[in-house]
């Protein structure tokens, strides 16, 4: 294959070498995740991330003192040229890096580390992590590519050495085993490691004569924005729907959004784009809204427990762990659009009359199970376990 390169230990730095694989550079749940970890780990490790070009997904890793290597490739496309690019990039980086530990996480990083170990152009000495941002098939994905997804998944799991197998949350993990079986999975290692936000300071909270629901992450099958919009015909006027995310700013995206209700509630909409901030959006909100097909845990939804507010959610897999734990949360199928709107107006009208308290409430939730603290001392016991394993 040509990619030549051989990997050198240096045994004089005390401290664990961690070289983390993300894909896009762009503002969203894995770079998010990539920089907690880095920011977990700064005293205890070297960080190095390798990703495709840093769109503002990545700009935080210097503060915490983390290196970043650029990758141009691993962005999830269809181009043969661009994934050639990337795959090389990446068998190179593999090769070459010092590392005690390599991390793989985003999809495209995540396929190509693991074929490149199922056919033994890559032969590390040390553990390799995976973790599963959502798993790759089940329940919201399109029909062809779950089984093909579902078929690689398990080849992947049969020919590569053993690995630490991470998963956001048990539910995801049972999911996997269930699915595809102790005798793929016997030799694998698994782990649980939830997300967690850290918005910070999020006052003074902001209010308008008009609801508004936020909606957070790329355009794209997997987050349902369609659904969305036709919802929101089914609400007061009063309600208005605010979407943040890579995408919502295109044209052509604004324009299938408005063929699928009437003009004046098209004229609800706003559209934000890819933000860096999303704090003003969130202080500014009744509740957060997340209509998608399928998920790992997202750092979006958390994000809403972090800035106290309800949250509505579709029936995806895993959005029960969750709804459950949420004061002011609801789950719902969407199969009757009346019915749930009015279900979602009372919630954002019983959120509202004792909104200080609510408030809290959700807080408290949030600061017990995925906050930064939470996190990072997961994060450090699990760092130990595969350092030292």
């Amino acid at each position: 294959m040509g990619f030549g390169g051989r990997q050198v230990l240096d045994t004089s730095d005390p401290f664990p070498k961690v070289l983390l694989f993300g894909g896009d550079g762009g503002p969203s749940g894995v770079p998010r995740h990539i920089l907690h970890l880095a920011t977990a780990f700064e005293s205890i490790a070297r960080i190095t991330v390798a990703s495709d070009v840093n769109l503002g997904g990545y700009d935080g890793l210097a503060d915490v003192g983390a290196g970043h290597i650029t990758l141009p490739g691993l962005q999830s496309r269809l181009s043969i040229t661009h994934l050639w690019r990337g795959w090389r990039g990446m068998i190179r980086v593999l090769k070459t890096h010092s590392s005690d530990l390599v991390w793989l996480h985003a999809r495209l990083p995540v396929l190509m580390g693991r074929v490149a170990l199922a056919l033994r152009l890559w032969r590390p000495k040390h553990r390799v992590a995976v973790t599963y941002h959502g798993l790759p098939f089940g329940t919201g994905h399109k029909p062809a590519a779950n089984r093909v997804s579902l078929w690689i998944e398990k080849a992947l799991l049969t020919f590569c050495p053993s690995l630490d197998l991470v998963f956001l949350s048990q539910f995801a993990a049972n999911t996997m085993v269930d699915t595809i079986g102790n005798k793929c999975l016997d030799r694998h290692r698994i782990h649980i490691l939830p997300n967690c936000s850290d918005l910070g300071d999020l006052h003074p909270k902001t209010r308008s004569d008009r609801r508004n629901l936020v909606m957070t992450g790329r355009v794209g099958w997997q987050k349902n924005y369609h659904l969305a919009a036709q919802i929101l015909a089914y609400l007061p006027d009063d309600f208005q729907l605010t979407l943040c995310g890579a995408g919502t700013n295109d044209k052509a995206f604004q324009s299938e959004m408005a063929a699928l209700v009437p003009n004046e509630v098209a004229a609800q909409i706003n559209y934000v784009g890819p933000v860096q901030d999303v704090r003003p959006y969130l202080i500014s909100a009744d509740g957060y809204l997340l209509c998608s097909r399928y998920e790992g845990m997202p750092i979006g939804t958390l994000e809403a427990f972090e800035a106290g507010l309800p949250i509505i959610l579709s029936n995806f897999e895993g959005a029960n762990e969750l709804a459950v734990k949420h004061p002011y949360g609801v789950m719902l199928d969407f199969d009757d659009l009346a019915k749930d709107a009015k279900q979602i107006e009372d919630l954002i009208n019983r959120y509202r009359t004792v909104e200080t308290t609510a408030h809290q409430e959700i807080r408290d939730v949030w600061e017990r199970e995925w906050s930064p603290k939470v996190f990072a001392k997961n994060a450090k016991a699990l760092l130990t376990d595969l350092i030292n394993t």
